[in-house]
Protein backbone atom coordinates (compact mmCIF):
# COMPACT_ATOMS: atom_id res chain seq x y z
CA UNK A 1 0.00 0.00 0.00
CA UNK A 2 2.80 2.39 0.95
CA UNK A 3 4.58 1.73 -2.36
CA UNK A 4 1.38 2.51 -4.29
CA UNK A 5 0.98 5.80 -2.44
CA UNK A 6 4.65 6.67 -3.02
CA UNK A 7 4.42 5.91 -6.76
CA UNK A 8 1.19 7.89 -7.09
CA UNK A 9 2.72 10.87 -5.29
CA UNK A 10 5.82 10.68 -7.47
CA UNK A 11 3.76 10.57 -10.65
CA UNK A 12 1.71 13.55 -9.49
CA UNK A 13 4.89 15.51 -8.75
CA UNK A 14 6.32 14.68 -12.17
CA UNK A 15 3.15 15.77 -13.97
CA UNK A 16 3.00 18.98 -11.94
CA UNK A 17 6.58 19.86 -12.80
CA UNK A 18 6.03 19.10 -16.49
CA UNK A 19 2.97 21.35 -16.47
CA UNK A 20 4.88 24.21 -14.83
CA UNK A 21 7.78 23.88 -17.30
CA UNK A 22 5.37 23.86 -20.22
CA UNK A 23 3.48 26.85 -18.84
CA UNK A 24 6.59 29.03 -18.78
CA UNK A 25 8.10 27.81 -22.04
CA UNK A 26 8.53 30.63 -24.61
CA UNK A 27 5.76 30.66 -27.21
CA UNK A 28 7.70 30.39 -30.46
CA UNK A 29 6.49 29.49 -33.96
CA UNK A 30 7.08 25.77 -34.40
CA UNK A 31 6.96 23.32 -37.33
CA UNK A 32 3.77 21.28 -37.73
CA UNK A 33 3.40 17.95 -35.96
CA UNK A 34 0.93 15.56 -34.35
CA UNK A 35 -1.34 17.07 -31.74
CA UNK A 36 -0.26 15.91 -28.29
CA UNK A 37 -1.95 15.49 -24.94
CA UNK A 38 -2.12 18.12 -22.19
CA UNK A 39 1.06 18.32 -20.08
CA UNK A 40 2.79 15.23 -21.56
CA UNK A 41 2.60 16.35 -25.20
CA UNK A 42 3.57 13.60 -27.66
CA UNK A 43 5.15 11.22 -25.13
CA UNK A 44 2.54 8.54 -25.81
CA UNK A 45 2.63 9.00 -29.58
CA UNK A 46 6.18 7.76 -30.21
CA UNK A 47 6.29 3.94 -30.35
CA UNK A 48 9.13 2.13 -28.59
CA UNK A 49 9.49 -0.33 -31.49
CA UNK A 50 10.57 0.84 -34.98
CA UNK A 51 9.63 4.50 -34.40
CA UNK A 52 11.03 5.46 -37.81
CA UNK A 53 7.97 3.92 -39.45
CA UNK A 54 5.75 6.30 -37.51
CA UNK A 55 8.06 9.23 -38.32
CA UNK A 56 7.80 8.34 -42.00
CA UNK A 57 4.01 8.27 -41.81
CA UNK A 58 3.98 11.67 -40.10
CA UNK A 59 6.30 13.17 -42.72
CA UNK A 60 3.70 12.36 -45.38
CA UNK A 61 1.12 14.29 -43.35
CA UNK A 62 3.08 17.20 -41.87
CA UNK A 63 6.03 17.59 -44.24
CA UNK A 64 9.77 17.05 -43.99
CA UNK A 65 10.21 19.04 -40.76
CA UNK A 66 8.08 17.76 -37.87
CA UNK A 67 7.87 19.03 -34.29
CA UNK A 68 7.28 16.65 -31.39
CA UNK A 69 6.32 18.14 -28.04
CA UNK A 70 8.33 15.95 -25.66
CA UNK A 71 8.54 17.55 -22.18
CA UNK A 72 12.05 18.71 -21.43
CA UNK A 73 13.24 17.60 -24.88
CA UNK A 74 11.32 19.34 -27.68
CA UNK A 75 12.28 17.33 -30.75
CA UNK A 76 12.42 18.08 -34.48
CA UNK A 77 12.27 15.11 -36.85
CA UNK A 78 13.68 15.56 -40.36
CA UNK A 79 11.89 13.43 -42.92
CA UNK A 80 14.09 13.73 -46.01
CA UNK A 81 17.78 13.93 -46.99
CA UNK A 82 17.17 17.40 -48.40
CA UNK A 83 15.76 18.71 -45.12
CA UNK A 84 18.71 17.22 -43.24
CA UNK A 85 21.17 18.81 -45.68
CA UNK A 86 19.48 22.22 -45.58
CA UNK A 87 19.50 22.40 -41.79
CA UNK A 88 22.46 20.33 -40.63
CA UNK A 89 24.91 21.14 -43.44
CA UNK A 90 23.99 24.57 -44.80
CA UNK A 91 23.20 25.92 -41.33
CA UNK A 92 25.70 23.88 -39.34
CA UNK A 93 26.85 27.00 -37.48
CA UNK A 94 23.44 26.98 -35.75
CA UNK A 95 22.76 23.26 -35.44
CA UNK A 96 26.27 21.82 -34.96
CA UNK A 97 25.80 20.98 -31.28
CA UNK A 98 24.00 17.94 -29.83
CA UNK A 99 21.48 17.58 -27.02
CA UNK A 100 22.64 15.71 -23.95
CA UNK A 101 20.98 12.45 -22.91
CA UNK A 102 20.50 11.46 -19.28
CA UNK A 103 20.23 7.79 -20.22
CA UNK A 104 23.46 7.89 -22.22
CA UNK A 105 25.17 9.44 -19.21
CA UNK A 106 23.68 6.84 -16.84
CA UNK A 107 25.02 4.06 -19.09
CA UNK A 108 28.44 5.78 -19.35
CA UNK A 109 28.08 6.48 -23.08
CA UNK A 110 28.85 10.18 -22.49
CA UNK A 111 32.53 9.56 -23.38
CA UNK A 112 31.52 9.08 -27.03
CA UNK A 113 32.23 12.27 -28.98
CA UNK A 114 29.25 11.51 -31.21
CA UNK A 115 27.01 12.40 -28.25
CA UNK A 116 28.98 15.37 -26.89
CA UNK A 117 27.67 18.92 -27.27
CA UNK A 118 29.91 21.33 -29.15
CA UNK A 119 32.61 22.24 -26.63
CA UNK A 120 36.36 22.21 -26.00
CA UNK A 121 36.10 18.58 -24.91
CA UNK A 122 34.45 17.66 -28.22
CA UNK A 123 37.11 19.59 -30.16
CA UNK A 124 39.88 17.74 -28.29
CA UNK A 125 38.35 14.37 -29.20
CA UNK A 126 37.83 15.39 -32.81
CA UNK A 127 41.45 16.60 -33.08
CA UNK A 128 42.86 13.28 -31.85
CA UNK A 129 40.46 11.28 -34.03
CA UNK A 130 41.48 13.28 -37.10
CA UNK A 131 45.18 12.59 -36.44
CA UNK A 132 44.59 8.89 -37.06
CA UNK A 133 41.76 8.98 -39.59
CA UNK A 134 42.68 11.74 -42.01
CA UNK A 135 43.11 10.87 -45.70
CA UNK A 136 46.87 10.32 -45.35
CA UNK A 137 46.63 8.01 -42.33
CA UNK A 138 43.68 6.01 -43.65
CA UNK A 139 45.73 4.85 -46.65
CA UNK A 140 48.09 3.07 -44.22
CA UNK A 141 45.27 0.75 -43.16
CA UNK A 142 44.67 -0.51 -46.69
CA UNK A 143 46.80 -3.69 -46.36
CA UNK A 144 44.64 -4.82 -43.44
CA UNK A 145 41.48 -4.17 -45.44
CA UNK A 146 42.82 -6.09 -48.44
CA UNK A 147 43.91 -9.05 -46.31
CA UNK A 148 40.55 -9.33 -44.54
CA UNK A 149 38.61 -9.00 -47.81
CA UNK A 150 40.66 -11.82 -49.35
CA UNK A 151 40.02 -13.98 -46.30
CA UNK A 152 36.31 -13.20 -46.64
CA UNK A 153 36.26 -14.24 -50.31
CA UNK A 154 38.13 -17.46 -49.59
CA UNK A 155 35.72 -18.22 -46.76
CA UNK A 156 32.55 -17.84 -48.80
CA UNK A 157 34.04 -19.74 -51.76
CA UNK A 158 35.11 -22.72 -49.69
CA UNK A 159 32.14 -22.72 -47.33
CA UNK A 160 29.18 -20.61 -48.53
CA UNK A 161 27.16 -19.18 -45.66
CA UNK A 162 23.39 -18.92 -45.50
CA UNK A 163 23.74 -15.55 -43.81
CA UNK A 164 25.91 -13.32 -46.00
CA UNK A 165 25.11 -10.36 -43.75
CA UNK A 166 26.88 -12.05 -40.86
CA UNK A 167 29.95 -12.65 -43.01
CA UNK A 168 30.02 -9.01 -44.07
CA UNK A 169 29.73 -7.87 -40.44
CA UNK A 170 32.65 -10.13 -39.61
CA UNK A 171 34.82 -8.35 -42.20
CA UNK A 172 34.10 -4.91 -40.76
CA UNK A 173 34.64 -6.15 -37.22
CA UNK A 174 37.91 -7.89 -38.07
CA UNK A 175 39.22 -4.82 -39.91
CA UNK A 176 38.44 -2.29 -37.19
CA UNK A 177 39.71 -4.46 -34.30
CA UNK A 178 42.97 -5.10 -36.16
CA UNK A 179 43.43 -1.42 -36.96
CA UNK A 180 42.52 -0.14 -33.51
CA UNK A 181 44.01 -2.78 -31.20
CA UNK A 182 45.92 -5.28 -33.40
CA UNK A 183 43.41 -7.97 -32.45
CA UNK A 184 42.52 -10.93 -34.64
CA UNK A 185 39.08 -12.53 -34.58
CA UNK A 186 37.98 -15.75 -36.21
CA UNK A 187 34.20 -15.39 -35.91
CA UNK A 188 31.43 -13.17 -34.61
CA UNK A 189 31.32 -15.06 -31.30
CA UNK A 190 34.61 -13.52 -30.23
CA UNK A 191 34.50 -11.87 -26.79
CA UNK A 192 35.16 -8.35 -28.08
CA UNK A 193 32.61 -8.67 -30.86
CA UNK A 194 29.85 -9.75 -28.47
CA UNK A 195 30.86 -7.04 -26.00
CA UNK A 196 30.45 -4.25 -28.55
CA UNK A 197 27.22 -5.70 -29.91
CA UNK A 198 25.61 -5.80 -26.48
CA UNK A 199 26.81 -2.31 -25.54
CA UNK A 200 25.41 -0.83 -28.75
CA UNK A 201 22.18 -2.80 -28.27
CA UNK A 202 21.66 -0.91 -25.01
CA UNK A 203 22.33 2.34 -26.82
CA UNK A 204 19.70 1.63 -29.46
CA UNK A 205 17.14 0.70 -26.79
CA UNK A 206 17.56 4.03 -25.01
CA UNK A 207 17.81 6.37 -28.01
CA UNK A 208 14.14 6.48 -29.00
CA UNK A 209 12.78 9.97 -28.21
CA UNK A 210 9.83 10.24 -25.87
CA UNK A 211 9.86 6.68 -24.55
CA UNK A 212 11.81 7.05 -21.29
CA UNK A 213 10.42 9.38 -18.62
CA UNK A 214 13.81 10.01 -17.04
CA UNK A 215 14.84 12.01 -20.13
CA UNK A 216 12.05 14.47 -19.36
CA UNK A 217 12.30 14.54 -15.57
CA UNK A 218 15.95 14.21 -14.52
CA UNK A 219 15.39 13.57 -10.76
CA UNK A 220 13.93 10.16 -11.71
CA UNK A 221 17.50 8.97 -12.25
CA UNK A 222 17.95 8.91 -8.48
CA UNK A 223 14.97 6.65 -7.80
CA UNK A 224 16.18 3.15 -6.72
CA UNK A 225 15.75 0.43 -9.34
CA UNK A 226 13.55 -1.64 -7.00
CA UNK A 227 10.79 0.99 -7.17
CA UNK A 228 8.00 -0.05 -9.59
CA UNK A 229 8.11 1.79 -12.92
CA UNK A 230 11.89 2.34 -12.99
CA UNK A 231 12.64 0.05 -15.93
CA UNK A 232 15.00 2.65 -17.42
CA UNK A 233 17.11 2.60 -14.26
CA UNK A 234 17.28 -1.20 -14.31
CA UNK A 235 18.32 -1.11 -17.96
CA UNK A 236 21.12 1.41 -17.40
CA UNK A 237 22.43 -0.54 -14.40
CA UNK A 238 22.66 -3.63 -16.60
CA UNK A 239 24.36 -1.96 -19.56
CA UNK A 240 26.75 0.42 -17.75
CA UNK A 241 29.43 -2.18 -16.82
CA UNK A 242 29.21 -3.60 -20.36
CA UNK A 243 29.83 -0.18 -21.91
CA UNK A 244 32.72 0.59 -19.56
CA UNK A 245 34.31 -2.82 -20.23
CA UNK A 246 33.93 -2.36 -23.99
CA UNK A 247 35.75 0.97 -23.82
CA UNK A 248 38.50 0.00 -21.37
CA UNK A 249 39.34 -3.70 -21.75
CA UNK A 250 40.91 -3.78 -25.25
CA UNK A 251 42.74 -0.50 -24.62
CA UNK A 252 44.14 -1.73 -21.29
CA UNK A 253 45.24 -4.94 -22.98
CA UNK A 254 47.30 -2.92 -25.46
CA UNK A 255 48.82 -0.91 -22.60
CA UNK A 256 49.75 -4.12 -20.76
CA UNK A 257 51.45 -5.51 -23.87
CA UNK A 258 53.44 -2.30 -24.26
CA UNK A 259 54.57 -2.37 -20.63
CA UNK A 260 55.78 -5.93 -21.21
CA UNK A 261 57.73 -4.83 -24.27
CA UNK A 262 55.29 -6.27 -26.80
CA UNK A 263 54.51 -3.29 -29.02
CA UNK A 264 52.39 -4.18 -32.05
CA UNK A 265 51.28 -1.58 -34.60
CA UNK A 266 47.77 -0.28 -33.93
CA UNK A 267 45.99 3.03 -33.46
CA UNK A 268 45.77 2.45 -29.70
CA UNK A 269 49.51 1.77 -29.33
CA UNK A 270 50.34 4.78 -31.53
CA UNK A 271 48.16 7.05 -29.40
CA UNK A 272 49.77 5.79 -26.20
CA UNK A 273 53.27 6.32 -27.64
CA UNK A 274 52.46 9.87 -28.73
CA UNK A 275 50.94 10.73 -25.37
CA UNK A 276 54.01 9.51 -23.48
CA UNK A 277 56.33 11.32 -25.89
CA UNK A 278 54.44 14.57 -25.34
CA UNK A 279 54.05 14.20 -21.58
CA UNK A 280 57.07 12.12 -20.58
CA UNK A 281 56.29 9.52 -17.96
CA UNK A 282 53.68 11.82 -16.42
CA UNK A 283 50.77 10.73 -18.60
CA UNK A 284 47.78 12.66 -17.32
CA UNK A 285 44.45 10.99 -16.67
CA UNK A 286 42.80 13.40 -19.11
CA UNK A 287 45.08 12.35 -21.97
CA UNK A 288 44.73 8.65 -21.19
CA UNK A 289 40.95 8.97 -21.07
CA UNK A 290 40.94 10.91 -24.33
CA UNK A 291 42.94 8.19 -26.08
CA UNK A 292 40.76 5.30 -24.91
CA UNK A 293 37.62 7.27 -25.76
CA UNK A 294 38.74 7.91 -29.34
CA UNK A 295 39.77 4.28 -29.83
CA UNK A 296 36.42 3.04 -28.55
CA UNK A 297 34.49 5.43 -30.82
CA UNK A 298 35.92 3.65 -33.86
CA UNK A 299 35.53 0.23 -32.22
CA UNK A 300 31.84 0.71 -31.39
CA UNK A 301 30.98 2.81 -34.43
CA UNK A 302 30.81 -0.17 -36.78
CA UNK A 303 27.58 -1.50 -35.24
Amino acid sequence: MDSIIACTSLLAAVLLLLWVKKLFRPKLPLPPGPRGYPIIGNMLDVPSVMPWKTFRKWSKIYGDVIFLDLPGHPTVVLGSPQAAFDLLEKRSDIYSSRPTSILHEMMSWDWNMGFMPYSQLWRDHRRVFHQFFNSREVSKYQPIQVRECRAFLQRILSSPSEDLGQDIRQIFTAIILKIMYDMDISNLHDEYVLLAQEAVDGLSRTSIPGVHWVEHFAPLRYIPSWVPGTSSRKMTEYYKPIVVTMRDKPFDEVKRDMVNGNVFPSVASAMIERLYQNAGEDLSLVDDTLARNVAAVAYSGQY
